[in-house]
């Protein structure tokens, strides 16, 4: 038990920091500046996100205005009075008038210190918002900072002063926007797109790339659709602008489109079947797919990474006669919703042991292709198969042009990735 020698090397993980959440989160709205009562180390994570995840970040600067500030406070500080420092920093990031919103949070050696971080946010609130996001990084991982920033504004931001709720409007809250290249702006097009095809209007997404005054306009919202990565900030914003909620999965494949789209509409009280048109786009999308198909056919996939998108994933795997019958995920242990039971799912193994339970798989059931993030590769978590990038972070694979991964045109879009995988290896 009182063993402290140096043999052997320490056990890695495979899980995100809750930290990195908060930075996506901030990643994602460009007016958005971090706070952080720590040292200068929390600085390092932004690498993961600026300029190697996202060639469009905006976090850092190379003329020093960051977006990520942090007090340089630390365990064994001789400050008597730490709550000045973060007190005088909020203060002046705040009064800057150069964000739409301040977020503040703290390591976890902070939080004995007694320092009362959501009073001085609220005390700093004055001309603009600040929003207290708890240092939990020792209970909770990556999606949970995610999340938990993105709720903390949907409770922080001031609504616009005329909102007008519209009946066939909605906000998407809680998609999982990891960068701000054309993967993604493809996806919410795609969204906008199906949704207004179906009748509806999207008034705001949570977030979208914009700014704060975007994500503001959700209180015009008369349908709060709540997406795997947010179902905190969807419960927010629905109980401070009294829009009803509903929750979904994420529209990826052609099924997973529909059965989306049709939850949705059923939500905001449009009765019958989708329109004519969508599933035209539906049935025209099997036939560009259905000549990969006998390639694809009863493959099987490897995923690693977060849990939202490999539940989607495994669904469209199934259209496609395909299994995805491998989960390593970059997580804490969460509910997952599946058609059926993996031959493998770990939440957060340690690194040899995932290797080992790949490995372990009699042979109709092992993996013939690797889909999953930068990570896993690295980590050697891919078990030498077909590699395919997927989720974050994805450092080998940039989208300057539309790909999207989300609706009808996403389908194509991935099951070709998918193909295309299978015959690189």
């Amino acid at each position: 038990m009182n063993d402290t020698s140096a043999d052997g090397e320490f056990s890695r993980t495979y899980v995100l920091p809750y930290l990195l959440g908060v930075y996506l989160a901030a990643n994602a709205v460009k007016d958005v500046c971090v706070v952080v009562d720590g040292p200068d180390c929390i600085m390092q994570k932004a690498d993961l996100i600026w300029g190697n995840h996202d060639l469009f970040s905006t976090l850092l600067s190379g003329e020093g205005r960051h977006r990520i500030l942090c007090t340089m406070a630390h365990p064994v500080s001789s400050d008597r009075s730490p709550d000045t420092k973060i007190t005088t920093l909020v203060g002046k990031v705040a009064a800057s008038g150069q964000f739409g919103a301040v977020v503040l949070t703290a390591l976890p050696f902070s939080r004995i210190s007694g320092v009362d971080y959501a009073g001085i946010a609220a005390a700093a609130s004055a001309r603009t918002p600040v929003a207290y996001v708890p240092a939990k990084s020792l209970e909770l991982d990556w999606l949970d900072g995610y999340d938990e920033t993105l709720a903390a504004l949907a409770r922080s931001l001031p609504a616009p002063r005329k909102a007008i709720k519209r009946r066939r409007a909605v906000v998407l809250a809680g998609y999982m926007l990891d960068r701000n290249e054309f993967d993604h702006s493809a996806n919410l097009a795609e969204l906008r797109r199906l949704l207004a095809a179906a009748g509806l209007e999207t008034v705001s997404v949570w977030p979208s790339g914009g700014d704060c005054a975007e994500l503001a306009r959700a209180a015009q919202a008369g349908l709060v659709v709540s997406l795997p990565h947010g179902r905190k900030t969807a419960k927010a914003l629905s109980e401070r602008f009294g829009a009803p909620l509903v929750e979904t999965g994420l529209p990826l494949g052609l099924q997973g489109t529909l059965d989306w789209l049709r939850t949705i509409t059923r939500a905001a009280g449009l009765r019958g079947e989708l329109p004519v048109a969508l599933r035209e786009e539906a049935r025209r999308t099997a036939a560009v797919i259905a000549p990969a198909l006998p390639a694809l056919l009863h493959k099987n996939i490897l995923f690693t990474g977060d849990p939202g998108l490999y539940s989607a994933l495994a669904s469209f795997a199934e259209e496609l006669c395909m299994d995805a019958s491998c989960a390593l995920l970059n997580t804490r242990r969460r509910p997952v919703r599946t058609a059926g039971t993996p031959a493998v799912m770990l939440f957060g193994p340690e690194i040899p042991a995932a290797r080992a339970a790949v490995q372990a798989l009699p042979a109709y059931q092992k993996p013939h292709l690797a889909v999953g993030d930068s990570f896993a590769l690295s980590e050697g978590l891919n078990c030498g198969l077909p590699f395919m990038e997927f989720g974050f972070p994805s450092y080998a694979h940039h989208c300057l042009t539309d790909e999207p991964f989300l609706g009808f045109s996403g389908a194509r879009s991935l099951a070709a990735r998918l193909l295309n995988c299978l015959h690189s290896g």
